[in-house]
């Protein structure tokens, strides 16, 4: 009987554990959110018409590598930018790590040509990095953006490879930008 209660006792114990760890976290769940959109979304772009990016990898001590992505040079007023990078097509599911992100777990920030103001949430660039045992990372990344009024939203989904390797075909930039 003592041994019934106690098992009884350990099963009430890890469900109630379990629930416990699904709380829900809107900065959590708006990430998963992200993160099955890159997943799945089929088309992408080398190129983006709406900002500049730059990528660069250095090599660490430990033999890994870390990676860089610089977006700058918006085109137009970016508001609440929300940016998601995804390492070499890994599912959500099997996912050991998080990706680089900004504005998703964090405040979103905004980048408007020639103006620069942290106070205020306007910046220069956004920059993610990421560390990755491979010396050459796939990455499909997600911007997204809102106009002045926050009443329409610009997706944009990037695929590249860092280093870049010469010679990739890739699609042609208004085939990535989502307006919804």
């Amino acid at each position: 009987m003592k041994k019934t209660i106690c098992a009884f006792l350990i099963c009430m114990m890890s469900m109630l554990g379990c629930s416990a760890k699904k709380t829900e976290d809107p900065r959590m769940n708006a990430y998963e959110t992200y993160y099955h959109a890159v997943e799945d979304n089929v088309k992408y772009v080398s190129q983006s018409t709406h900002f500049h990016y730059s990528t660069e990898m250095t090599d660490l001590p430990d033999g890994t590598h870390r990676y860089y992505i610089v977006i700058d040079e918006p085109q137009h007023a970016m508001y609440q930018c929300a940016v998601l990078a995804v390492e070499n097509e890994e599912p959500f599911a099997a996912a050991k790590k998080m990706m680089p992100s900004m504005g998703i777990l964090d405040d979103p920030v905004s980048m408007i040509p020639n103006q620069v103001n942290i106070d205020k949430g306007f910046v220069k660039g956004i920059a993610l990095s990421g560390e990755s045992s491979e010396a050459s990372v796939k990455i499909r990344m997600l911007v997204e953006w809102k106009d002045r009024t926050a009443k329409n939203t610009t997706r944009e989904f990037l695929e590249f490879r860092i280093p870049a390797e010469t010679g990739e075909e890739v699609p042609a930039p208004e085939e990535g930008t989502v307006n919804e």
